[in-house]
C-alpha cells in the first residue's frame, strides 16, 4: 500500500483514499472485513504481525509511532463512517494511567496494550514458554536466567540514579526491588520481583536480554525470530491465545457519536 513518502512518513490523505478504496472493493467483491486497525510500526514490524494474528477480520495498517496512530484514527474513522467501516487504533501503553487510557479511548477510538510495550508481550513468560518449546530450550532455567539479569540491570540503574547508599554485595542475588513514593494525597508502592519484571519492566532492552540468552545478536534478531515463529501453523494458535490476554477487546464504535 503506497501510503508513505520518500522519508517513510505516512501521508494522511493517501492513507484515507487507499482505505476507502479497499472498503469499496471489498463491498463489491463480497469479501469484506469489518474494519481497520491502525497500529504502530511498519509493514515488517512485530506489531503488525501480532495484531494480524489476533484480528484476522481487521485490516491491520501500521502508521509509524504512537502519535501518528492517535492523530490518524479519529480522522480515518470520520472518512469511513459513511460506508460502514469500523476503525480502531492501538498503541503501547507505556506509562499511561488508567484515567489517561480511558480518555484516549473515548476521544479518539485508540486502545492500549495491557503491558507497557509490545516487547513485554513477545517476552512475557507465557510467550517464552512457546519459544522454548520450539527451540528445545529448558524453559525454567532460561526464564530464571533472564529474570535475574533484568533485576540486576534495574538495580544498577537505580543505584546509579538515586543519591542513596545501599550496600549489596556483588555475589548476592537480588530477589525484589521495592520503590515507594509519597505525595500529600497518597502513597504509591511498587514492588518489582522475578514474578512480574517481564510484565512491568518498561524498557525495550528486554528483547536484547532474551535474544542474547538464546544466542542471538541484538534485539532485531529476536524480533525476526518471533516473526518466523508466528508463521509456523502448529504454534500460531498458541501464540494467539497468549497474546490475546495482553490486548484489550475492541468494542464496535457507535458511529452516531
Amino acid at each position: 500500500m503506497p501510503i508513505r513518502d520518500a522519508n517513510g512518513e505516512v501521508n494522511y490523505r493517501t492513507l484515507a483514499v487507499e482505505l476507502i478504496n479497499i472498503a469499496i472493493e471489498e463491498t463489491t467483491s463480497g469479501e469484506e472485513k469489518i474494519g481497520i486497525l491502525l497500529c504502530e510500526g511498519d509493514d515488517n514490524s512485530v506489531d503488525k504481525a501480532v495484531y494480524s494474528l489476533l484480528f484476522p477480520d481487521l485490516h491491520v495498517i501500521p502508521v509509524g509511532g504512537c502519535t501518528a496512530v492517535v492523530r490518524f484514527t479519529p480522522r480515518v474513522r470520520k472518512n469511513l463512517m459513511d460506508i460502514g467501516r469500523y476503525v480502531f487504533g492501538i498503541i503501547d501503553r507505556d506509562a499511561l494511567s488508567k484515567k489517561e487510557i480511558k480518555r484516549l479511548n473515548q476521544t479518539t477510538g485508540v486502545y492500549t496494550t495491557k503491558l507497557p510495550f509490545i516487547e513485554n508481550i513477545i517476552c512475557a513468560p507465557e510467550t517464552l514458554r512457546i519459544v522454548c518449546e520450539i527451540k528445545g530450550i529448558d524453559y525454567e532455567y532460561f526464564l530464571n536466567r533472564i529474570e535475574e539479569e533484568l533485576l540486576k540491570i534495574l538495580w544498577q540503574r537505580l543505584k546509579e540514579t538515586l543519591p542513596i547508599n545501599i550496600g549489596v554485595e556483588k555475589n548476592e542475588r537480588i530477589l525484589t526491588l521495592n520503590i515507594g513514593v509519597a505525595t500529600r494525597r497518597k502513597e504509591i508502592q511498587k514492588s518489582v520481583s522475578k514474578v512480574n519484571i517481564l510484565y512491568s519492566y518498561r524498557d525495550k532492552i528486554i528483547t536484547s536480554i532474551v535474544g542474547g540468552a538464546m544466542g542471538l545478536k541484538g534485539k532485531k534478531a529476536y524480533y525476526n525470530e518471533i516473526l518466523e515463529m508466528l508463521q509456523i501453523p502448529e504454534y500460531r494458535p498458541q501464540f494467539a491465545r497468549v497474546f490475546s490476554g495482553f490486548i484489550p477487546k475492541f468494542e464496535l464504535y457507535d458511529f452516531e457519536n
